[in-house]
């Protein structure tokens, strides 16, 4: 089964998805022009930085997983049916549908504002009419266009859930880019134990060094010029280890000693000594920063104390 996108040329609004499956195939529109000077011709696919551009990848990522749900179910008639849900998710709004559709079902299990909610609390925010702006989603965030500037709308559900992904799936590089900083107060604010922390530590250091191994092996055959890069690391380790209670600024320690190894490794080794709590901390000390967020809050003019807060700021790009 393949899904790809082509623009029609004899059509205003020219974007087409094509889904084949050996000789079956459909096709139908996704309600959307684009210019064609923006058209990549060899990814068949619009730039990267146009505002639908991810919405077209979990529009296709859905499809495929659809696909195979309906297989295993021992459906005949799958193209038909992941048409039907391509129309169903557009609503008669196309790519904005589409985009709405799939952010509120992908953030609804971490009870994540809706699409519409977000856009609420930006009218509110910037005093704007839906004319004067444009969306786009990631995730569990949300940017808007708006007066030459990118706005950025994040909520707690959001940032917790994206964290905890980081950690339980061990997205080293992800967690490289969240604030060090503030993982080094919530340490201070809670220091963990010697004996609870340095064990987890080695643990979660083996499994760094057997995904990296298994990497390297996969992409290039064999690893063995990764054995002196594994020995060096063991001596930062054991620097670590020595310098451990010496200071109370253990994920700064880390993070000096080798910041894209040791600082991941030791934010999940203080996350599964500490459990969910950390998420509420970074969230706490993240949006408490007035200098960097400005907060939404309905509960004021609603009397809907339960109402979600948003936070807002400029997206610099």
């Amino acid at each position: 089964m393949k899904i790809s996108y082509y623009l029609n040329e004899g059509r205003k609004k020219n974007l087409y998805c094509r889904i084949t499956d050996g000789s079956d195939r459909v096709t139908f529109s996704l309600d959307h022009t684009v210019d064609p000077k923006k058209w990549n011709t060899k990814k068949d696919q619009i730039d990267d930085d146009d505002l639908h551009y991810f919405t077209l990848i979990n529009l296709k990522e859905h499809l495929e997983r659809k696909y195979h749900e309906l297989k295993s179910e021992g459906e005949d008639k799958v193209l038909p049916i992941l048409k039907s849900e391509a129309e169903l998710l557009m609503d008669n709004a196309g790519l904005t549908g589409i985009a709405r559709r799939l952010f509120d079902q992908e953030n609804k299990e971490a009870d994540i504002p809706s699409y519409d909610d977000f856009i609420k609390a930006f009218e509110k925010y910037k005093g704007l009419t839906a004319d004067q702006y444009k969306v786009q989603t990631l995730d569990s965030v949300v940017h808007f266009h708006a007066e030459g500037k990118i706005y950025e709308m994040d909520t707690y559900a959001g940032l917790t859930a994206r964290l905890k992904h980081f950690v339980d799936a061990r997205h080293y590089d992800d967690l490289c880019g969240t604030d060090s900083q503030i993982w080094n107060e919530i340490y201070r604010n809670r220091p963990i134990k010697k004996h609870d922390f340095l064990p987890v530590l080695l643990s979660e250091w083996e499994i760094y060094w057997q995904e990296v191994y298994s990497r390297v092996k996969k992409d290039v055959g064999h690893t063995n010029h990764w054995n002196e890069r594994k020995s060096s690391s063991w001596r930062s380790m054991q620097v670590f280890m020595e310098c451990f209670d010496s200071t109370t600024d253990v994920i700064d320690l880390a993070d000096r000693i080798n910041e894209l190894e040791f600082c991941p490794i030791a934010i999940i080794t203080m996350v599964e000594n500490d459990n969910d709590s950390c998420y509420d901390e970074y969230c706490g000390l993240e949006f408490e920063q007035e200098d960097k967020w400005a907060c939404i809050d309905f509960s004021a003019d609603e009397d809907d104390y339960e109402s979600p807060l948003f936070y807002i700021r400029q997206y610099d790009f």
